[in-house]
């Protein structure tokens, strides 16, 4: 567990209650202990193992909520399968209403199937799904909004207090998601829905809920903290929300971080020990399962209502990480396991249907520091696609990709890691997870550096006068390292990053793309280009937000993963050489270390095509990563 006890040290009041918040969030569809891209168990996810913390966290204290912070229609081949289906109960609401879910807040990924599979989905649930933010209509004010949902629900608990008399304790629950969702998903919301910045919708809903009765008002905000100061439409908001007077407790989500815990440590504002921001007791549990969150509040009472004394948060997670691997800690719970088993098995028939092989090993343990064969089977296949629907064209036709499995927040496991050999859909989910559509942009040379410059900045700055020196800046994610096939350049570590985590120029320096050619001649500024990218950054999703105005040359329907079959049964076999596009210019001897998947210790051998003069292998972190030591 973690988290801490109440400062308190003395008895309580026996005329005290006490209120037991269960929280989960960005469960990501990860509803059994099954990894469906390797078509097999783990230990590492799913609400079925969970929900035996729920039952022991619900057995210590009787008066218990659960709730969910969003995020838990999309993220594996079960919730692709669910959205095309769409017939029956959702799986994922199937097991929410098994287990007793009191009310579900959404998430940006709820969107991603478009309106419709959102909407019929919900409507088998059994327990109020709230967002005060998602809107079908704005109006003047907050208040005056028609939510999608329900903008906020009250919840009633009967408590004992030491006395054993029993009190009628309302809860309040609202929720919020980044107003960003209306940029990510553009094409399947705009016109459809409308957003509320989450700040202002929670500063008029949360007194709302005191006026209607509440007397602990708890806010599932789906985000989390940043150093940035305020301002309207921010997506990681977690400081101002939880300081909004009248919220007593929080769930945070949407960066798959975990608090309590070390994640966001001198973050101004958050203890990150404590599970405390702007003084309010928060969680944030963490992704596709790893953790319950778990607060409790005691409340002593007033002359009207209730006030929270003392509170308390804390982390339980399903399984132990170690250099041995993964220890599960808890069992399934029968009752999910049973409400998903049918929907479980639909999928791995699909998932387990032949589609091509590939005489090349799909991995990305070495995605950043090696030429990445699933970025080159990716691009291989948007570049030929977009061909045949462009063709003829005068302008190169360039693709863009990034890897999207990478470790980081979601463990040592988050790696793809496919075989030479006969290729099957799981393997094209694991190759692409998300359901993007492919889409063109027709961009300048210079555009062309900048978007590689957003790429670079996911390195840190390097000197060589620090030998234990991170590759990588925690501050971005593995699909902001866009590599554009077609092209050559080199990234100089030893300058400063242009653009900062949320992709806006934070430097006036050359930057650290150099020397950036096509076929050996250097790229004018001038010149024009076809990139074929994916739906997620026309968007304007991460780094990579197309400029204002950007002429888009594609903007079709056609699924990214779809390209990836149809390139397949094409050239039936995906094929070598991986083509290197980028290698780190030489330092001179510098050290890094970066932290991967085990795997990788099969694949370093194309480490010398980035530039990487020598690799050495050093301990298993207690993460469960393998640490490797990188000379430039």
């Amino acid at each position: 567990m973690t988290g801490t006890e109440p400062t308190s040290a003395a008895p309580r009041p026996a005329d005290w209650l006490r209120l037991r918040i269960v929280a989960t969030s960005d469960l990501h569809m990860n509803l059994l202990a099954w990894d469906y891209h390797a078509d097999a168990p783990s230990d590492a996810v799913g609400l079925s193992r969970v929900a035996g913390l729920i039952a022991q966290a619900r057995a210590e204290v009787p008066g218990t909520v659960l709730l969910d912070n969003g995020d838990f229609l999309q993220g594996t081949a079960l919730g692709d399968v669910a959205a095309g289906e769409r017939c029956g109960t959702h799986p994922m609401i199937a097991a929410m209403t098994a287990l007793g879910y009191d009310a579900v807040g959404l998430g940006n990924h709820e969107f991603d199937y478009g309106l419709e599979v959102l909407e019929q989905a919900l409507g088998g649930a059994a327990f109020p799904l709230v967002s005060c933010n998602a809107l079908r209509r704005r109006g003047a004010t907050p208040l005056a909004d028609t939510p999608l949902v329900r903008a906020r629900v009250i919840l009633r608990r009967v408590l004992a207090d030491g006395h054993g008399r029993r009190r009628e304790l309302r809860i309040g629950v609202l929720s919020v998601l980044p107003p960003q969702v209306l940029k990510w998903d553009s094409e399947g919301l705009a016109g459809r829905i409308e957003m509320r910045c989450m700040i202002e919708a929670a500063r008029a809903h949360v007194p709302a809920l005191r006026n209607e009765g509440a007397e602990v008002v708890v806010l599932l905000a789906h985000c989390g903290p940043s150093a940035q100061p305020e301002t309207p439409g921010m997506e990681h908001a977690l400081l101002p929300l939880a300081g909004i007077p009248g919220v007593d407790a929080v769930v945070a989500g949407h960066v798959h971080r975990r608090l309590p815990g070390p994640d966001f440590a001198g973050l101004p504002g958050v203890e990150a020990d404590a599970g405390r921001v702007a003084g309010r007791p928060v969680v944030m549990p963490g992704i596709a399962g790893s953790h319950l969150g778990v607060i409790d509040l005691w409340l002593a009472p007033r002359e009207a209502g209730w006030q929270v004394a003392e509170s308390r948060a804390e982390l339980r997670p399903i399984a132990q990480r170690g250099p041995a691997g993964v220890v599960p800690l808890v069992k399934d719970a029968p009752e999910v396991v049973a409400a998903v088993a049918p929907a479980h098995a639909a999928t791995l028939a699909r998932l387990r249907r032949p589609v091509g092989r590939s005489e090349i090993a799909l991995q990305s343990y070495t995605s950043f520091i090696a030429p990445c064969p699933v970025v080159h089977a990716i691009n291989a296949a948007q570049a030929w696609h977009l061909r045949r629907i462009l063709e003829p064209t005068e302008e190169p036709v360039l693709s863009a990709a990034a890897p999207f499995k990478c470790g980081g927040p979601a463990g040592p496991e988050h790696y793809t890691d496919i075989a030479p050999g006969q290729l099957s859909h799981r393997d094209l989910s694991a190759l692409y997870p998300y359901p993007n559509s492919l889409r063109a942009l027709r961009v300048t040379g210079a555009e062309l550096k900048d978007w590689l410059e957003r790429s670079a900045a996911v390195f840190c700055q390097l000197s060589p006068d620090r030998p234990e020196q991170p590759l990588l800046d925690p501050d971005f994610a593995a699909y902001d390292f866009d590599v554009i096939s077609g092209l050559q350049w080199e990234i100089d570590l030893s300058r400063p990053a242009r653009f900062g985590p949320d992709g806006l120029p934070c430097g006036s320096g050359p930057g650290r793309v150099r020397d950036l050619r096509r076929n050996g001649v250097p790229v004018a500024e001038d010149a024009r280009f076809i990139v074929a990218t994916n739906s997620y950054r026309i968007g304007g999703a991460g780094l990579h937000a197309p400029r204002a105005g950007a002429e888009v040359v594609l903007a079709g329907s056609t699924a990214s993963r779809e390209v990836l079959v149809r390139y397949l049964r094409e050239a039936g076999t995906l094929r070598g050489p991986v083509t290197p596009c980028w290698r780190f210019a030489p330092l001179g001897g510098c050290r890094a270390i970066i932290d991967t998947g085990r795997g990788a210790l099969e694949h370093l051998g194309a480490c010398a095509l980035a530039g990487v003069a020598q690799v050495v292998p050093e301990r298993i972190t207690p993460a469960g990563f393998q640490r490797l030591r990188l000379t430039l």
